[in-house]
Formats: structure tokens, C-alpha cells, sequence
């Protein structure tokens, strides 16, 4: 079975938001905008394959993703993107149609139906878009929290789950690509900041900012310790002694 990283998810959505926001700037070029929809389209259906091609192997997913699958098929504004990208991809249609314009220079756009696609929003262009995106981040969240340990170094690297799976720090540092022991310094209560290395030197989640943006909610994450007082600790007590 292929390993893929969870990055390749975090990276899709992260592509996806970025043509959300390229539309939000294109009220007064409508080319621009119906190009940054079609390609907003096609980054956020991808979100939901890279996701499947990551962690189709993973135990429980199926039975998880199953649950998503069916919110997906009941929500209107999920199946019609699902329609548009079809239209977009094997038919080159696009659906944004024209736009009226307000105060301020603002133009808010709509979506048309066409031969191919009967039922489109009520909401705007922007407000369907962003409602999708949420949409989707909202399922990418619910990984993270269900498969935090598989798909997060930040949550992986921690004593507590190791110590669930029968293992140590070395184990981790082994499962890191490091030899066993390269954290060590020889003072046992340095183990926590044992881990908060490995925390440290590897990529966890990288779109954190967009589930605090978009959804109000974080990603677990252990509590950052605070400065390592071991070594100067030890240095003092070695100077007290020799004062005797």
C-alpha cells in the first residue's frame, strides 16, 4: 500500500481557499471571477479524492467517511457543485452568469442554470462558494479529530499515545528516521520536552489558521511547556555542593 501524507490534504484545501478569496477580489472583472470559480470548483471536489486516497486503508474510515457521504448527497449546495465541476470539466460550461451592481462599486453575482445542470443556489456566487468551503473544512476538521494520531505529528508525538501503544520515546524517535536516544540528555525529567521536540521538528497541521478562520475551532494540540529549567537547575545544585 502506497503511504501518502496528510499534507496532500491540507494542501488541496488550502488551494481551494486561496481561489475563494481570489473571487471575493474579482466583484469588477467578471472573466477573472468565472475563472476563479471554475478553478475554485475544482480544488474543493479534489479535497474529498485526496482525502479517500490518503486514508482508504485506514481502520474505521470507510464507516466514517460513509457518514459524510451521506450529509454530502442530502445537501443541495454540495450537489450542485458536484454538478458544476461536471458541467466545467466534461462539457466546459460554466455557470456564473451575469451580476448586478450596487453602492460602492459592488457586483454580486449569480449562478444560471443550463441544460445540464436544473437547480442552482439561492445564495450569491461568493455566499454559495464560501458556504461550500465551509462545508467541506468542516469534514477535514472532523479528521483531524477522529484520525488525529494517524494523520497529525502534533497529536502522534505525545507520551500519552505511545504509552497507549505499548511504547517509548525511542520508539518514537526511531519512528521519527533518528537513532534512539537522540533526544536523550540524561536527566529523566526532560522526558516531556523529549517529546515537544519531536512536536517541534515535524510537520503537523498545516492549515490551522483556516479552521480557526472559517469554522472558530483548533486542532488538538499539547500545551507548550514551559522553559526547561533541568540542565541550569542541576548546574546549581552541582555549585551548592561544592561550597560545602
Amino acid at each position: 500500500m502506497v503511504h501518502r501524507s496528510f499534507s496532500l490534504v491540507d494542501h488541496k484545501v488550502a488551494e481551494a481557499e486561496f481561489f475563494l478569496r481570489k473571487i471575493r477580489d474579482s466583484a469588477l472583472d467578471f472573466f477573472a471571477l468565472r475563472c476563479f470559480v471554475s478553478a475554485f470548483v475544482a480544488s474543493a471536489r479534489s479535497i474529498t479524492f485526496s482525502l479517500q486516497s490518503v486514508l482508504s486503508g485506514a481502520d474505521g474510515f470507510m464507516e466514517w467517511y460513509s457518514g459524510h457521504q451521506e450529509k454530502l448527497r442530502a445537501d443541495p449546495t454540495a450537489r450542485f457543485f458536484h454538478e458544476f465541476r461536471t458541467a466545467s470539466q466534461h462539457v466546459g460550461d460554466n455557470l456564473v452568469g451575469g451580476g448586478a451592481g450596487g453602492p460602492c462599486r459592488v457586483v454580486t453575482y449569480w449562478f444560471c442554470v443550463s441544460g445540464d445542470v436544473a437547480s442552482v443556489p439561492d445564495e450569491d456566487v461568493v455566499t454559495a462558494c464560501d458556504q461550500y468551503f465551509r462545508t467541506l473544512l468542516e469534514i477535514v476538521f472532523d479528521c483531524y479529530l477522529k484520525f488525529g494520531v494517524r494523520i497529525d505529528a502534533h497529536q502522534r508525538y505525545t507520551a500519552e499515545y505511545y504509552a497507549s501503544i505499548g511504547k517509548t520515546v525511542e520508539d518514537a524517535e526511531e519512528e521519527f528516521g533518528m537513532p534512539r536516544g537522540w533526544t536523550e540528555i540524561g536527566d529523566p525529567a526532560s522526558i516531556p520536552y523529549r517529546w515537544q521536540v519531536l512536536r517541534d521538528q515535524s510537520t503537523g497541521c498545516e492549515i490551522s489558521h483556516l479552521f480557526e478562520t472559517y469554522l472558530g475551532k483548533r486542532v488538538p494540540y499539547p500545551e507548550r511547556l514551559p522553559p526547561y529549567e533541568g540542565a541550569r537547575n542541576q548546574r546549581r545544585g552541582e555549585g551548592s555542593g561544592s561550597a560545602q
